[in-house]
């Protein structure tokens, strides 16, 4: 038999060789990282090639699943997003180590780096020194007196709101309250942050509301695609170039640079985000060759000023509602605590004459009952971070490029830092209990220098909303409303409630 007659013979064994060999080092490619956690002797869920331990996410609870997750294996899991290893962390010296003691490791958060204008200057997508400029440069604008220069709107957008809640009140009886706290909050994010006002609150022909919806209901999120962005995050970000070129993302960044022109025309005062954003940047100064010089020029800051006001569209709407969402519904369920709160709310009244900054400055019930809201419902599912050069924390070796997560309702139904968990007991954060709380297990606003800018401002809106509905309204439970808050599934950006209907009545 010849050469050709003999490789013909074993031509299907051949490519049987071929293929198995090449399925095999692909495998071997795509699970090459599956030990780095094994090694280390830390439990977690079996990965899969390809999708890790992310098939079926889209379809998930994400509150259910985090608690599940942690409780099965411990405050310290190896997970895998596609083949990339994540630490997930409610361990809270561990969080502490992360996000505040070796911070200098973990700057940076997930790598979505876009490079279209104005995206790319997204304070949540900046890295590096970049991000410790603009950061810098934008926390004068959160100072108290800034802050209360912004509450006197907040207060005309809850005055707004109060006109609507008295209509239902009398009408219906009982209120939407995600629907209804969504349009309050893309009321304050006009009136504070884009210098508008919106005299027809709520109305569908509204464009600012309007826009505002289509940004905040990506359906790609409930559907098997968003495992692609995971496995493949160069594709992430062309999407993520795509989706901020749409023409309801395009309405705002040319709504604000409209306003930023208007304004360089007048001398008038404003006091809202766009202006007191731009006095702050503008003033913010670096060092060249041993001289002190603006650190962009006139272009740059106007960019970074559209970036951070879009910005706070996108992460202050849905934030905020949900947890006023959430007070509401928690409140209505919990009589005793809701009449105890409109009590501390009538009796400050009576010494500051009226709902304003000066009166929330301290009082601390609202705070209390605030705090257990959102350790109950944070709205941010997790908060995640990327570690920039290998360090060993508490003993994990976690290497660049590596993500660490804080599941934040596993972390904030913890029972080792919070007794009966499940329990709405806005006490725990009395001035005598306050201490006795680990400050590291509890993150609605993240922790570290990468928290949240708009703590503050968010804060605020939320007292200040608040104080001023329950002094004229109650809320109480209809037969629409669950036994406990139910939250959609996906995987989603902010925990969405559902179900979210309460009854209200005008206080005599």
């Amino acid at each position: 038999m010849d050469v050709s007659s003999a490789l013909q013979v074993n031509l299907p064994v051949i490519w049987v060789l071929i293929t198995t060999s090449t399925a095999y080092a692909i495998y071997r490619y795509l699970t090459s990282s599956f030990s780095y956690f094994s090694d280390q002797g830390i439990p977690g869920p079996k990965p899969w090639p390809l999708v890790g331990n992310m098939w079926g996410i889209w379809k998930a609870n994400l509150p259910k699943y985090d608690q599940q997750m942690m409780k099965k294996y411990g405050k310290i899991v190896g997970y895998f997003d596609g083949s990339l290893p994540n630490l997930w962390i409610t361990d809270a010296n561990m969080i502490r180590s992360v996000f505040v003691k070796d911070f200098d490791h973990f700057v940076n958060r997930r790598d979505i780096s876009l490079k279209t204008r104005v995206i790319r200057k997204f304070l949540t997508m900046m890295r590096d020194q970049d991000w410790k400029d603009v950061r810098s440069s934008i926390t004068p604008v959160f100072t108290t007196d800034k802050i209360r220069r912004m509450s006197l709107m907040m207060k005309d957008c809850a005055d707004q709101l109060v006109v609507k809640f008295d209509h239902i009140a009398k009408s219906e009886g009982k209120i939407d309250a995600r629907a209804q706290f969504s349009i309050f909050t893309v009321n304050v994010i006009a009136r504070c942050v884009f210098g508008m006002k919106i005299e027809n609150l709520g109305a569908e022909d509204d464009p600012f509301l309007r826009n505002a919806k289509v940004l905040f209901n990506p359906p790609v999120s409930k559907t098997p695609l968003i495992l692609i962005l995971f496995i493949y995050p160069k594709l992430l970000r062309t999407i993520g170039e795509r989706m901020f070129i749409q023409k309801e993302f395009q309405y705002f960044t040319y709504l604000l640079e409209n306003l930023i022109k208007e304004r360089e025309e007048t001398k008038q005062k404003f006091y809202d985000f766009v202006e007191t954003a731009k006095e702050a940047i503008s003033q913010y100064t670096k060092q060249v060759n041993g001289e002190t010089v603006p650190a962009w020029n006139k272009d740059g800051v106007d960019e970074i000023v559209i970036a951070q006001a879009v910005l706070f569209l996108l992460a202050g709407i849905d934030t905020t509602a949900t947890t006023l969402t959430n007070s509401v519904f928690q409140l209505a369920g919990n009589p005793d605590v809701q009449e105890k709160l409109h009590d501390e709310i009538n009796s400050r009244i009576e010494q500051f004459g009226e709902v304003n900054h000066e009166m929330i400055l301290d009082f601390p019930y609202i705070d209390q009952v605030i705090h257990e809201v959102m350790r109950l419902s944070p709205a941010l599912p997790s908060v995640e971070i990327v570690c920039n050069k290998d360090i060993i924390a508490n003993g994990v070796y976690i290497k660049k490029g590596m993500l660490v997560t804080v599941p934040t309702y596993a972390l904030h139904y913890d029972p080792d830092y919070y007794p009966d968990p499940f329990k709405f007991n806005p006490d725990r954060w009395s001035p005598e209990n306050k201490s006795n709380l680990n400050p590291y297990a509890y993150m609605p606003f993240g922790r570290g220098p990468r928290n949240c800018v708009g703590m503050r401002f968010a804060m605020e809106e939320m007292k200040i909303a608040l104080c001023i509905i329950l002094k004229q309204y109650r809320f109480f439970p209809v037969q629409e409303t669950p036994d406990e808050m139910k939250y959609e599934d996906g995987l989603l950006s902010v925990v969405q409630p559902v179900f979210a209907t309460v009854g209200i009545e005008l206080r005599q």
